[in-house]
């Protein structure tokens, strides 16, 4: 692991509060040597800093939370013709890229990890058990991963949530295939964790969602972020807090994304000071470069406020091959944002 402080160094200057997990960082790092690819390169993370820096209050848990479009290993075919045409094959080999998936996660040690485009999960469930760790999964409906020639990628990608055993227990995992207006059920999945910290017991329901993307698909995508406020509502009791990780497969501007906040806030723009992450996912393909701010992390605003977010790597460090790359194992980058529980007062 870099050394914080460095001019390169990924980790945060300052945790923003004792009690924040850091079971183990220092050691997992260690402990993915044995697993680093053979390539004569460096393989560190791409540099960023945290924003927003709210000072935390003395009582109320802190948490991290990680929401990340992985990028399955079943979509990562690279050729002049075909989706990363820019990006060298080496970087997009499974030996590479669980290294470097790996290397992320337990770099900023969230307490809970939230995941798209998941199809190794039970590699994921084994090696973060190691570090306290546990998961749930479910399929996406009609993964286009299924579909792949080769028989050692050809498994169903989905949403998975992590989470952190001296933090939270898991209470019931809940999930839906979204419908339309008419009723008719989406490709689109709602996955979500009911979690109660170990602290208290009090709830905190986890929610996950990929919604449908393509340019022909925003009126598909704004019903089924209709229907995730209606599954919110009919799980989510009058006292969980609720966190959603969401690749929503829009901009900002559309229509869905604008449904969502109407009932949650948005902890990027809160810790950005209004603006948007520039970008949460660049990549080269034949038919052009696509740099789209598609990912979200959704709180609800009673009983949650947003100390921190990571915030988006420079242009110069994304380098013109852009992603996936040697700094990064997905063409998403990672949101990671620290909360505080706001307690009630008598």
């Amino acid at each position: 692991m870099i050394a914080p402080g460095s001019s390169t160094s990924t980790a945060p200057a300052q945790v923003p509060a004792a009690e924040m997990t850091v079971f183990g960082s220092y050691a997992a790092i260690r402990s993915l040597q044995t697993m680093k690819p053979t390539f004569d390169e460096s393989y560190l993370l791409l540099s960023r800093r945290f924003e927003g820096r709210v000072k935390p209050k003395e009582e109320g848990q802190v948490f991290r939370v990680m929401q990340w479009n992985m990028l399955a290993q079943g979509l990562t075919d690279s050729n002049p013709r075909k989706n990363f045409c820019k990006t060298p094959p080496r970087w997009l080999q499974w030996e590479t890229r669980r290294y470097l998936l790996l290397l992320e996660i337990l770099s900023y040690m969230p307490d809970i990890i939230i995941l798209q485009e998941c199809d190794r999960f039970e590699f994921f469930d084994v090696k973060l058990r190691d570090f306290g760790y546990k998961g749930k999964f479910k399929e996406r409906p009609f993964s286009p991963c299924v579909d792949m020639p080769d028989e050692e990628e050809g498994q169903p990608d989905g949403c998975a949530i992590f989470y952190h055993t001296e933090r939270f227990n898991l209470v019931e995992c809940v999930y839906r295939q979204l419908v339309n207006q008419m009723q008719h059920s989406t490709s689109t999945l709602a996955f979500a964790l009911k979690l109660e910290f170990v602290e208290d017991e009090h709830p905190l329901f986890v929610v996950n969602t990929h919604l449908k993307g393509g340019p022909k698909t925003e009126q598909t995508r704004y019903e089924a972020a209709m229907d995730l406020n209606n599954f919110v509502a009919e799980h989510a009791g009058p006292q969980d807090l609720v966190i959603i990780g969401a690749d929503l497969c829009e901009n900002p501007s559309d229509r869905g994304y604008d449904h969502l906040i109407t009932k949650f806030k948005d902890a990027y723009t809160f810790a950005l000071e209004g603006k948007h992450p520039s970008f949460t996912t660049w990549r080269q393909r034949p038919t052009g470069e696509e740099k789209y701010t598609n990912d979200c992390i959704l709180y609800s605003d009673v009983g949650l406020r947003v100390l921190q977010a990571l915030d988006v790597p420079s242009d110069a460090a994304v380098g013109n091959l852009r992603l996936p790359s040697r700094l990064c194992g997905s063409d998403h980058i990672s949101l990671i944002c620290d909360f505080q529980r706001v307690m009630e007062t008598s």
